[in-house]
């Protein structure tokens, strides 16, 4: 599949519905969660991934995470702090700071939009999943190297 036209809808090409999350890349969720909390006008949740056994680049990596979930408009906002292991936003705090990191498209099966992508020029640069779930992030120089993140839920949400 070629790359959407100049002003083509990004997601309807790729089959992809509306965006149901953004994510922020951050270096201490406790010092962010405040400045977002103010930001988004609302409360954050938080909690701790331990131990996900994920794909970095096609490289198996143990991660642990602490995330801060919050709603901003019909949005989910994600907030991500790397414990330990690799992950995408590792690199993108190097390179840019603390900042919008990626969106997210919920998808029915993550395989069909992942090929339509990769074919289209996009590159993998995390997988996992579990029982009943999988995620697939993929930087896309059609939206100036900004991050996708396919979303696949089955019958039981991820732990």
């Amino acid at each position: 599949m070629t790359a959407p036209s100049i002003g083509a809808p990004f997601g309807p090409h790729f089959g992809l519905g509306d965006i149901d999350q953004i994510s922020f890349a951050v270096r201490n969720l406790d010092e962010a969660v405040p400045r977002y909390e103010a930001m988004f006008g609302g409360p954050f949740a938080t909690m701790d991934v331990p131990d996900m056994d994920v794909a970095v680049r096609g490289e198996p990596s143990v991660t642990s995470l602490r995330l801060g979930f919050g709603q901003s408009a019909g949005l989910e906002v994600e907030l991500v702090e790397v414990v330990s292991g690799d992950w995408p936003t590792l690199t993108w705090l190097d390179e840019h700071d603390e900042g919008l990191h990626h969106i997210r498209y919920p998808v029915p099966d993550a395989a069909v939009p992942r090929a339509a992508l990769v074919a289209a020029g996009a590159t993998v640069v995390l997988e996992g999943g579990g029982e009943g779930y999988a995620f697939v992030y993929l930087e896309s120089p059609h939206l100036n190297g900004m991050v996708i993140e396919l979303l696949q839920m089955g019958t039981a949400p991820p732990t």
